[in-house]
């Protein structure tokens, strides 16, 4: 009888299991039913013309106006538009031109440095990622190295070049980073747009023979160790305009091979193909070069045929780019469009480096049309195959495998990669007895450098024990002591570096999914992290905190630092919840008003553009909150899905002064899950949503902790904040399409 009454009760619990997942208990005992998720009911952008396409070259700095928020706007034609992120990045350095009669504007670079304002403005308002701590680099050295000095622009592989080994030591070093590296030294951006530091160190030592340089304060300067004379630059009758490139006739690989003018423009010719685009490149290396369109439009067989191009507009397919040309072996031309070609960074537009042809080539070659010497790809460059039942470009799998650190093809810097084990992350470069060195880092003199993983625990046990011979970007307080005490302790052994950084430790959103999609959300949880306090405690009091994407020492800032309009968002979580309040983070789990009282969890009724079908599906990585439907409304949880690198002492801070602190959470009717990640499955696989990083299709981050740099005086971030499908996914910096750049919002 006893067994029998207790399946009796069994049975009617399983019963009652479904009104349980159909109608939701809440804190006050009410149910509310929630409704199946509909696919159908996502509203998605249907037009992505930007207003800078559309109006931009109608726009001079002495049109635009401020608000009292320091938000630009401008009237054109009649109609008024606020100036989003797209448009501001990219009249920044593509709108310079100084207004007729300006008694403001006298030079280029007064209108740069306003647009600049209003760019940084613009970004403190919309808080795309969260500055945690901008620090002074201590870098540590072994004495024996000489002449070794970094600067915010100059890092340790630029300055290793440079330096020398006191006579008699040994003539190796032994380098390192706290970043895996991955073997992508040949291309470290190649199909990101944030590559590795260790990647991009092992990258800048083994690539030379650039035409344009970087000194150590940030500057540009031609490389005449790779020239033959200077580039000649020309503005065009139809406002183009074209550099002529002659590079000299005895450079020469690591293994001795000719470099000449098509090693210099393979890159840009061979990354501007749907070709390049299956192998993983962007395919848009030429999108400001003329001809662009109509070459990214050839298939190998449509040659002269009219096609819709990338940006659905009509145009006539060409094997040739008209904007690349050939003049000879050793000598070349790019033509920039119109809209480009008065770029503030002009210089810039002269930067090429030489690649191994079949790098980006494979096995095939570019061709040159003999009329007009524009430049071309041969048939076997776009020759397919049928790889599971689909048609394949065989190129693409070449160069795969050509990428490789050892798939046999030569170097052009003052290093070659001799070996790397992929299972300690350890790679060796040897001395390029080719490279005669350049303008910049001179001629390398150290015979062999060691690259090591490093872990940051325990580096300055590696460091005393001989197992690396510098130590880069050491900060925050304890640790820069430790470093500090252990020079002091014996300078005859050990020497030391220090500046100012350009950039900082940052918490990053994911901008175009869940809740850190809202502007009012970002600046919720900014108005939560003590950051002053934060940056104390990280960098022992080597170190600020700043207010938006930029370095104090960078001349814009100082011409514009007391008129520029920043929020400092003081720690406060009052304004936190205003923030979220006026942003309609007023509701809980029932679709009724929040009640900090009663309710855990703030949610927010999901209106137009915010019912992506990523919005509709999202929830917290733990499961426990997800968007509901109620009543045919969508309402959104207030939970961050927060990713933390590891191993990072940011990640230990935070997980205190944020995730787990009741004013970031509690007070203010929000929840932090926090996943523990190294760097890259993390950065590349879950924010940039990379596959081969491991993503699997399904959002869940929206944030996610790492650090930014500014390691040039170019300050440039066109195309960063990009609303363009075509390159949104390879360039976008934060995933940020400001509902403001899109021309179709003001119909």
């Amino acid at each position: 009888m006893k067994k029998l009454r207790i399946f009796a009760l069994l049975m009617a619990l399983l019963m009652v299991l479904p009104l349980v997942a159909a109608c939701k208990k809440t804190n006050n005992d009410k149910k509310v039913e929630y409704q199946p998720i509909d696919p159908a009911d996502a509203i998605e952008h249907k037009d992505y013309t930007s207003v800078y396409d559309k109006i931009g070259n109608k726009v001079t700095i002495d049109m635009v106006t401020e608000n009292a928020d320091g938000t630009a706007k401008v009237t054109v034609d009649g109609k008024d538009y606020t100036l989003g992120m797209d448009f501001l990045s990219m009249a920044m350095v593509y709108n310079t031109s100084v207004p007729a009669n300006s008694e403001k504007y006298k030079t280029a670079e007064d209108v740069y440095n306003e647009w600049w304002k209003l760019y940084i403005q613009r970004w403190n308002l919309l808080v795309p990622e969260i500055p945690l701590y901008s620090n002074q680099y201590f870098d540590i050295y072994n004495a024996k190295i000489e002449n070794f000095k970094t600067t915010p622009y100059w890092g340790t592989a630029d300055a290793i070049v440079n330096a020398s080994i006191k006579a008699g030591m040994a003539n190796s070093v032994i380098l390192g980073d706290i970043t895996d590296l991955s073997g992508d030294f040949r291309n470290s951006s190649w199909g990101k747009s944030n590559p590795a530091s260790s990647d991009l160190d092992i990258e800048n030592l083994t690539t030379g023979f650039s035409t344009v340089m970087s000194d150590p304060t940030g500057s540009y300067v031609l490389n005449m160790k790779a020239l033959a004379e200077e580039p000649v630059s020309k503005v065009n009758d139809d406002g183009t305009l074209t550099y002529t490139l002659k590079i000299k006739n005895d450079l020469k690989f690591s293994d001795g091979s000719a470099i000449t003018a098509k090693n210099y423009i393979a890159y840009l010719i061979a990354n501007s193909t749907a070709v390049s685009e299956a192998a993983g490149g962007s395919g848009t290396s030429g999108l400001t070069v003329v001809g662009y369109d109509a070459f990214k439009a050839y298939n190998g067989k449509n040659d002269g045929e009219k096609v819709k191009g990338e940006s659905d507009n009509e145009v006539v397919a060409s094997k040739y780019f008209s904007g690349v040309k050939l003049l000879d072996d050793y000598t070349f031309e790019v033509t920039f469009t119109a809209d480009y070609a008065g770029y503030y960074y002009a210089i810039t537009n002269a930067v090429f480096s030489p690649a191994p042809l079949a790098l980006y080539l494979g096995s095939a070659d570019i061709v040159v049309d003999e009329a007009t010497k524009a430049c071309g790809l041969n048939d076997a460059f776009y020759a397919t195959e049928k790889v599971d039942g689909a048609d394949t470009y065989k190129v693409a799998a070449e160069i795969k495998a050509n990428l490789a650190w050892n798939s046999g093809l030569p170097y052009s810097g003052p290093y070659y990669v001799a070996d790397y084990n992929a299972s300690t992350h350890t790679a060796t470069l040897k001395l390029n007895p080719n490279y005669p060195g350049d303008a910049v880092r001179n001629k390398a003199s150290i015979e062999t450098i060691t690259y090591i993983k490093i872990v940051e625990d325990t580096q300055l046990d590696q460091f005393k024990k001989g197992q690396v011979d510098v130590l880069a970007g050491i900060t925050g307080g304890d640790a820069t002591k430790a470093a500090l005490k252990v020079v002091e302790e014996d300078k005859t052994k050990y020497a030391e570096t220090h500046y100012d950084r350009a950039g900082y430790g940052k918490l990053s959103f994911r901008c175009d999914y869940g809740p850190t999609g809202f502007a009012s959300v970002r600046r919720a949880i900014i108005y939560t992290i003590d950051r002053p306090k934060f940056a104390k405690d990280f960098t022992g009091g080597y170190g600020s905190v700043v207010n938006g994407p930029y370095y104090e020492g960078f001349s814009a800032f100082q011409a514009v630092k007391d008129s520029i309009k920043l929020n400092n968002y003081t720690y406060s979580s009052s304004s936190a919840i205003k923030e979220l309040e006026d942003g309609g983070w007023i509701y809980n789990e029932k679709g009724e008003k929040f009640d900090a009282s009663k309710d855990a969890v703030r949610y927010k009724k999901l209106e137009g553009y915010e019912l992506s079908k990523d919005n509709l599906n999202f929830k917290s990585s733990d499961d426990k909150y997800k968007t509901v439907k109620i009543d045919g409304s969508y309402y959104m949880p207030l939970a961050i899905n927060w990713f933390g690198t590891q191993p990072n002492s940011v990640t230990e801070q935070l997980v205190t002064a944020w995730q787990t602190n009741p004013e970031s959470t509690k007070a203010i009717g929000m929840y932090i899950t926090y996943t523990s990640a190294e760097f890259q499955p993390a950065v590349y696989g879950k924010f940039r949503r990379m596959k081969s990083y491991g993503y699997d299709g399904t959002p869940v981050l929206n944030a996610v902790n790492f650090a930014t740099g500014f390691n040039s005086a170019v300050y440039d971030f066109a195309f960063n904040w990009t609303i363009n499908q075509t390159v949104y996914n390879s360039y976008s910096s934060a995933f940020l399409m400001d509902e403001a750049d899109f021309f179709e919002n003001y119909k």
